[in-house]
């Protein structure tokens, strides 16, 4: 059973973030001794603040997750819990210990972070497309009515007009993306995509390189981290992964996977979901998911795009969200035409 807590972690600083999960740890662990308790603060993160908290064995460590500022005007942390508990009960997930004020409290996912470089590696790149498999065929919610445009649309909804910061406005001046942009491309992206008839199932929708750990013993991996979560288009989270190639804090499109490894890639994906030998696999069904998959992909760099420039606006974290969101709007339209047109 989880656990609701009635307490507030504040997430402003190291010492903050301790205090908090030591104080959560005494009431998921209260047979751990407080004084020889080892914690280690996890930076990767661009939307929420994460801390380790463990007594003897790392690999049992409680993960004490504090919301970014304003996360809530754009994040539904009750379906956040349910996914937790429904992806748990499937075998995808860590278990969810407790909620509070301002955050959540999970199970460490054992191994390491998986880099630009780690997830080309064949065995990686297998498990991660095997795993996505999985995590598709889970039912949970409404199958029926994907979130991708509805989402965006509540971004355009909250998204700056101007930005009270003079340079941040004036980078976006410099570079044209204001949001009257943003919903141009929104608009053209639904018309183009949303008529394609790719599947509905339930999504991650953020399996950047971080969310996946690589576990070598195992010679597994799991996702983590399901604030996005719910039904999307199939091919839009497959997308938005091959996007993430690039990485986050040194970005570099080059990554993007070729055609030749999405094939690949694809292949193993299809036969995972469809629960046949790879051989089995039609041609012609890995030929129309590499279209779909690069189509998505667009929509892929326009919601995080916007994301981006909503978190310029309200986030505290010390992070350059507007240079984020110029370089996915740049990708954006330097593919947007040889996508659309495949």
């Amino acid at each position: 059973m989880t656990l609701k807590l009635e307490l507030t972690v504040d997430g402003s600083s190291p010492g903050g973030l301790q205090n908090g999960a030591k104080e959560i740890a005494r009431h998921i662990r209260p047979e751990w001794n407080q004084d020889k308790l080892k914690f280690k603060v996890y930076t990767d993160g661009i939307t929420n603040q994460l801390i380790g908290v463990w007594h003897d064995d790392k690999n049992t460590q409680l993960l004490v997750r504090v919301y970014g500022s304003m996360t809530e005007m754009f994040i539904d942390r009750d379906t956040e819990k349910s996914t937790f508990e429904v992806l748990n009960k499937a075998g995808c997930g860590p278990q969810l210990y407790a909620t509070f004020e301002n955050g959540l409290s999970y199970g460490f996912t054992e191994g390491i972070p998986v880099t630009p470089e780690l997830v080309v590696r064949e065995p990686i790149w297998k498990s991660v497309s095997q795993e996505m498999a999985t995590y598709h065929k889970v039912k949970k919610g409404d199958l029926e009515h994907p979130i991708l445009f509805r989402k965006l649309r509540s971004f355009l909804n909250i998204t700056p007009s101007r930005f009270n910061d003079i340079n941040k406005q004036k980078r976006i001046d410099e570079c044209g993306y204001d949001k009257s942009l943003l919903i141009k491309e929104t608009d053209e992206l639904e018309s183009c995509l949303t008529g394609l008839g790719c599947p509905v199932v339930f999504s991650h929708n953020d399996i950047l390189l971080g969310n996946i750990i690589w576990n070598e013993s195992t010679q597994k991996v799991g996702f983590i981290d399901y604030e996005y979560g719910g039904a999307n288009y199939q091919a839009y989270d497959i997308g938005n992964h091959f996007n993430e190639f690039a990485g986050v804090d040194e970005v570099d499109y080059s990554r993007y996977p070729c055609p030749d490894f999405q094939r690949q890639w694809l292949r193993s994906y299809l036969s995972h979901y469809q629960e046949i030998p790879q051989e089995q696999v039609l041609d012609i069904d890995v030929e129309v998911w590499y279209v779909w998959v690069n189509k998505f992909a667009l929509a892929s760099h326009v919601f995080w795009g916007t994301w981006a420039m909503i978190q310029a606006y309200y986030s505290s974290i010390d992070f350059d969200f507007i240079g984020y969101g110029i370089t996915r709007l740049n990708e954006y339209f330097k593919r947007k035409n040889q996508f659309l047109n495949l």
